[in-house]
């Protein structure tokens, strides 16, 4: 519990055998009441290595990222939903930037552009840094307001259980795009968004979604311009 709030944090994984144990230490902060890691039909040993480090495991059979985090939030009891990847690419202190964010947002989004922030050998090279920044650019002209929106493509997160309640039956994108639809949704239905800068690491394990497959990350890319043109 954090200032009288109960906190979840929820992780999505697949595949994610060599990093989740350490994600989930990373995590299990004191005021974190429930850990949970959504194993998305791993083919490796993940659920096991996340049950044995402490956590709750279910299993999404849906397979997709949008659709792992969607259980996730949807298995989350806390009133602070934090959604988390399960690579280590997030320092799990900064779970406190997010809390420090909840008096004025219903939905604290995270942003790994900022490059003093981004460590060595994080995935954050030209075409992901300035491909970010264009279709944030994208989403700023769409709604037409002065938002910020530097990075659709970051995990990290927290949402209120009370704001999740307003749009959870509006969530249907199950692939890796989840990202920018969980933002126009959001936003759509009157929540309160907002945007901060946190720190970014190398990941542990091959990239499941795009990471340094510039082929993988252009057609994300695609799919992303598609669904804030046309949603």
């Amino acid at each position: 519990m954090y200032k009288g709030r109960t906190v979840s944090v929820a992780i999505p994984a697949y595949n994610e055998e060599k990093a989740i144990a350490r994600v989930i230490r990373d995590f299990k902060k004191p005021y974190v009441d429930e850990l949970i890691v959504v194993d998305n039909n791993s083919k490796d040993r993940t659920a096991d290595f996340a049950r044995r480090a402490g956590a709750r495991v279910v299993r999404e059979t849906k397979q997709g990222y949008g659709h792992a985090i969607m259980r996730g939030m949807r298995e989350a009891k806390g009133d602070w939903i934090v959604v988390v990847d399960a690579d280590s690419t997030y320092v799990a202190d900064d779970m406190e930037k997010l809390f420090a964010y909840t008096d004025v947002a219903d939905l604290v989004l995270c942003t790994r552009v900022t490059r003093e922030l981004v460590e060595p050998g994080a995935s954050m090279g030209p075409f992901l840094f300035y491909g970010n920044l264009f279709i944030g650019k994208l989403m700023e002209l769409r709604f037409g307001r002065k938002i910020k929106c530097t990075d659709l493509g970051c995990t990290f997160r927290l949402v209120k259980r009370t704001a999740l309640k307003k749009i959870i039956s509006k969530l249907y994108v199950g692939g890796a795009h989840f990202s920018p639809h969980m933002r126009i949704v959001a936003m759509e239905n009157g929540l309160k968004v907002i945007e901060i800068p946190i720190r970014y690491r190398a990941r542990v394990g091959e990239s499941k979604l795009s990471g340094t497959n510039i082929p993988r990350s252009f057609m994300l890319g695609l799919k992303m311009i598609k669904l804030i043109l046309t949603t």
